[in-house]
């Protein structure tokens, strides 16, 4: 990724971890009615400290192919190597955020952002703790319980948790799904802000053409029916990004493009 100009939204730094090479020849579903194949020859790269977006239409198998970079799926033909090192399972160095923000009802928001965190001394857990909720500006809602937050306050939290285990590479599964419209562009701008301040590279998931093109460096265009890789475009637009920008939108019609040329075929 090139070098921020002017006070553009892009990682500080140069990240030296995080780089994922994805090689997949196929992935099937085995069940009483015979098996699937969800996945088929996916091949791609992504940078240290990059922003991916995946789009498609339901079933080309974009959260399946998120589950396998979480370690989440293993068994299918090929392999996924973080930083030179396959990824055989679930680790600390992939944090994970789902569309349900998944918080434990019975906990806090700081007890949640601190699960997982028991290896740490009391002290540099709560310095921890104290350092992602007010990343995600909810250190007033510290001691609030998740039926008490709204839906972005629920998924800040959940960002938040996934965070502070210092993971090199965050997953995100249409984390905004839910969300009505104005809060869904408010929190698409404040996981920029998380995303610079961590760089952390990020993979997130989103059936939404507009927010994939507002966050993205490369936009990573799915087809279904086996679910393969129709084509990767690059976002090669300053951050942070006008939605109502020639280049933003002929941006955003090449994406349509890519997935209604499949649609129609």
């Amino acid at each position: 990724m090139e070098k921020a100009k002017g006070n553009e939204l892009t990682p500080r730094g140069a990240p030296k971890k995080g780089a994922l090479h994805i090689a997949i020849a196929r992935k099937k579903f085995v069940g009483s009615q015979g098996s699937l194949t969800a996945l088929r020859d996916i091949s791609l790269r992504i940078r240290p400290g990059e922003f991916v977006c995946i789009v498609g239409g339901s079933g080309c198998g974009k959260t399946t192919l998120l589950r396998i970079l979480a370690g989440l799926e293993t068994q299918y033909e090929g392999s996924v190597f973080l930083d030179g090192r396959r990824i055989a399972g679930p680790d600390r160095n992939r944090g994970m955020v789902f569309q349900e923000h998944r918080l434990l009802p019975w906990l806090t928001v700081r007890e949640n952002v601190a699960f997982g965190l028991s290896r740490l001394s009391p002290a540099e857990r709560s310095g921890k703790v104290q350092h992602y909720l007010d990343l995600v500006g909810l250190r007033s809602f510290e001691r609030q319980y998740p039926h008490q937050l709204s839906g972005g306050m629920s998924q800040r939290v959940a960002i938040a948790r996934a965070l502070a285990g210092r993971p090199e590479v965050l997953l995100l599964d249409e984390p905004f799904a839910s969300l009505d419209a104005l809060t869904r562009i408010r929190m698409q701008a404040e996981l920029l802000q998380v995303w610079q301040a961590e760089r952390s590279t990020v993979v997130l998931v989103t059936h939404d053409i507009e927010e994939a093109v507002y966050l993205a460096d490369q936009v990573v265009v799915m087809s279904p029916q086996p679910g393969t890789i129709r084509n990767v475009l690059s976002v090669d637009l300053s951050r942070p990004r006008e939605r109502t920008n020639h280049q933003f939108n002929r941006i955003r019609r090449a994406v349509l493009d890519e997935l209604l040329a499949h649609a129609l075929a």
